[in-house]
């Protein structure tokens, strides 16, 4: 299954990608995050593990699978969470809107469910994490300037 949002930032690309480079860093701009720590490696290195604490009380543990500063994206897959389900890869890519110095924010996941999880996982990584959390990210740029 493939799941994806795309929001506008309104920022310009070098100050977004600033915000959110750092893998442990989404506690500050994301609203479903209360806690990050990186349980193993660096913020950006590739192969490094973070831990999330998310504001229903369940947790996720994750690991940096890419993450390129030319191409502002980074990648990661679920080692550990409520999810139901399995093989979960996440692509979290921005790419600069010249027309008024703002920014594409494109988030997207691939993994498998059962049929009977696919309308709810839509809604659950779709809006409640990908479009509610670049949501958060763009009014948390707002706060910037």
């Amino acid at each position: 299954m493939k799941v994806m949002r795309s929001v506008i930032i309104e920022a310009p690309i070098t100050k977004v990608w600033a915000a959110v480079r750092n893998f442990d860093g989404v506690v500050h701009w994301n609203p479903g995050v209360t806690g990050a720590r990186m349980e193993t490696g660096s913020a950006t290195t590739v192969g490094s593990i973070r831990h999330l604490d998310i504001v229903d009380g369940s947790v996720f543990r994750e690991t940096l699978l890419a993450h390129s500063d030319m191409e502002w994206m980074y990648a990661y897959d679920i080692v550990e969470g409520p999810l139901p389900c399995n093989d979960y890869v996440s692509i979290h890519r921005f790419i600069p809107i010249t027309d008024g110095d703002m920014t594409l924010g494109i988030w997207s996941g691939e993994f498998t469910c059962a049929p009977a999880d696919e309308e709810a996982l839509t809604g659950i990584v779709g809006d409640q994490i990908y479009r509610d959390g670049m949501r958060g990210l763009n009014d948390f740029m707002k706060g910037q300037n």
